[in-house]
């Protein structure tokens, strides 16, 4: 049974390479479309080149179709224009019906849980291989979660938005969390604010994670948090 395949990818050699290697090495993966950046219109992909696909894919391949139109049932998303799309476009491909598997360029913890909750159902750092991709695409086209182990051994369980800190809350969160924590006077007497701006501070903090579905009850969690995401030291 052919399971045929969406490859995101900034790089467009990286698409036709796994193009080629899956019709080598695994032929009933079949690249039918490819994206060399962000999918900001599925109905419209950029197909590969003819070589890479097989005869009747090319006859039936054409714009102005969705992906499941085409019968593509798995996205492979590889290195995008800026790091900060990967999650929304995990989420997009996943809300489009796709099942989702991740090449990581670099193996990072937070965005292994991040793109887990969004939907992913494969993660896997490009140095491991074409093979280790062809298992998790494979996985995930039986709708099964498939985690390198590099990346089950650092992933961290997080929402898949990373909440935002003005550069103000970055310096707040750091003098009184960070590895030279003050009390909350120390860091109203530091940033030449009151106390109960600090406070406030943290409160619209902890709110903010609220809303990305992260419950933080207690001053150890916040930090435990905020040091996950890499807003302080």
């Amino acid at each position: 049974m052919v399971t045929r395949l969406l490859v995101v990818d900034h790089h467009q050699l990286m698409i036709d390479t796994l193009a080629a290697w899956f019709r080598c090495s695994a032929p009933d993966l079949v690249v039918a479309a490819g994206l060399n950046a962000v999918p900001g219109n599925h109905r419209y992909p950029q197909a590969v080149h003819p070589d890479d696909r097989h005869p009747e894919e090319a006859a039936s391949a054409g714009t102005g179709t969705s992906w499941a139109e085409q019968g593509i049932t798995v996205a492979i998303l590889g290195t995008l224009d800026f790091h900060t799309q990967l999650i929304p476009a995990v989420g997009q491909l996943v809300n489009e019906g796709l099942r989702v598997v991740v090449l990581a360029t670099h193996l990072d913890g937070w965005e292994a849980g991040a793109a887990r909750a969004a939907g992913a159902l494969g993660y896997v750092p490009k140095s491991a291989g074409p093979r280790h991709t062809e298992a998790a695409v494979r996985a995930a086209a039986a709708g099964r979660e498939y985690l390198h182990p590099d990346a089950a051994a650092i992933m961290v369980d997080t929402a898949p938005v990373r909440i935002k800190l003005s550069l103000r809350e970055q310096r707040l969160a750091e003098l009184y969390l960070g590895s030279q924590a003050m009390s909350v006077r120390g860091v109203a007497d530091a940033m030449g604010i009151s106390e109960q701006t600090v406070k406030a501070h943290l409160h619209r903090i902890r709110q903010r994670y609220g809303a990305a579905g992260i419950k933080l009850g207690n001053v150890i969690s916040l930090r435990r948090q905020l040091s996950t995401d890499g807003w302080i030291t």
